[in-house]
């Protein structure tokens, strides 16, 4: 069982007219091979219920997945959205059994997880995908991977989470039945398909570091004892002093800035990048994207917009040796790119986005903006992150 994929962009203003547009761009690369499972992406300027309908009564019977994109459709040529909203489709096609999509509403993280990866396997007949697409709403990604792992131990997951234009929860979860604000989707590719992944993160670590003493899931409490605001500000250089004294939003300053935590796998070292949210004055705690645990190691990161542009090259050529495969026999391309980076970027992310021009010429390519990253690290398993990169290469 191959796997043959087709992309397609869709931004007419009404919805209809964008679906069927981007399903005959993806139906006609997948020339006569059916479509088996189709992954899914709107901005937020769409209604999402009136896409996933026009999206299933365009593809009946095809399998649906995905998420709600920050900005824009990331394309070879650019970001896509006129502002009146974009649509997008990534059709997966094969035999029967190539692609299966599950989902979970529970409300506990782990218990999703395990939910969704046994409907994925169930539909199987019991086989083990190869790889999982995974995407959900933000908040409890690192619970829904170890309840995957539960179920589908050893199985890459490579994705990001649901998003909208000013983090306001107005993002969506696409699954079969249906969008939810609250959820998971997952897309388990079977069969004989080639895979090439890769998580980057594109900022260096610095000296400067501190142990957490107080956390709270995906808060912040203390770092070596003193509160995590007053901390953080000292590291950031009065970037932030404001909101330290009165309290506020600090993406926009931390974008660039990040804080990480190291982790170990054998020789190999890797930071997963954590993006600082909103600070609590009163508390003197600090919200972020991702989980810090008591006694992790917190480092300050730092990035450049040059770096950032330059790390989608460095994307494309490790998953590339990641699946030991050529440019010539890749068939497809799914792109998760933070929406802080991009943020960060501006206007130069589509400097960034031509790599796959220049590096993949024609391959068909869907991508995203997300709130927060999901990849599978080697010796570390599946992972979750933010501001970061991660691909997939289907070959």
């Amino acid at each position: 069982m191959t796997l043959s994929i087709g992309v397609g962009v869709g931004d007419h203003p009404d919805i209809r007219p964008a679906v069927q547009s981007a399903v005959l761009q993806a139906r006609a690369q997948l020339g006569r091979v059916l479509p088996q499972a189709a992954y899914i992406t709107c901005t937020v300027d769409h209604d999402a219920a009136q896409v996933h309908a026009a999206f299933q009564e365009v593809l009946e019977g095809v399998a649906l997945h995905g998420v709600t994109t920050s900005l824009g459709i990331l394309t070879p040529d650019g970001v896509r959205n006129p502002g009146s909203g974009a649509v997008a489709v990534m059709l997966l096609g094969g035999e029967p059994g190539t692609a299966f999509t599950s989902s979970s509403q529970e409300a506990d993280g782990r218990k999703a997880g395990e939910a969704a990866a046994r409907e994925l396997v169930q539909q199987a007949g019991g086989r083990q995908p190869k790889m999982i697409l995974f995407n959900a709403s933000p908040g409890l990604e690192e619970d829904m991977l170890q309840g995957i792992a539960n179920i589908c131990p050893g199985v890459p997951c490579q994705g990001g989470s649901a998003a909208d234009h000013t983090i306001s929860g107005q993002w969506s979860v696409f699954t079969q039945q249906g969008p939810v604000t609250s959820g998971l989707s997952l897309l388990g590719i079977f069969g004989e398909v080639r895979l090439g992944t890769s998580l980057s993160t594109p900022y260096a670590a610095t000296g400067t570091r501190a142990r957490a003493t107080g956390t709270q899931g995906r808060t912040l409490k203390t770092l070596d004892g003193q509160p995590a605001s007053q901390v953080l500000g000292q590291w950031l250089d009065g970037a932030i002093d404001r909101q330290v004294r009165s309290g506020g939003n600090i993406l926009a300053q931390t974008a660039l800035r990040p804080i990480a935590v190291r982790r170990t796998a054998g020789s190999r070292e890797h930071y997963v990048t954590v993006h600082p949210a909103q600070i609590h004055a009163a508390e003197g705690t600090v919200e972020v994207f991702a989980r810090i645990d008591p006694g992790d190691e917190v480092c300050l990161m730092s990035g450049s917009p040059e770096a950032l542009v330059g790390d989608v090259a460095h994307l494309i050529d490790s998953a590339l040796a990641q699946g030991g495969m050529t440019v010539r026999e890749v068939k497809g391309a799914a792109l998760i790119f933070c929406a802080g980076c991009a943020g960060a970027l501006g206007a130069r992310i589509d400097e960034g986005l031509r790599s796959f021009q220049r590096l993949l010429p024609g391959v068909p390519m869907l991508g995203l903006c997300t709130f927060g990253e999901q990849g599978h690290i080697p010796g570390l398993g599946n992972v979750h992150q933010d501001l970061s990169l991660s691909l997939t290469l289907f070959a």
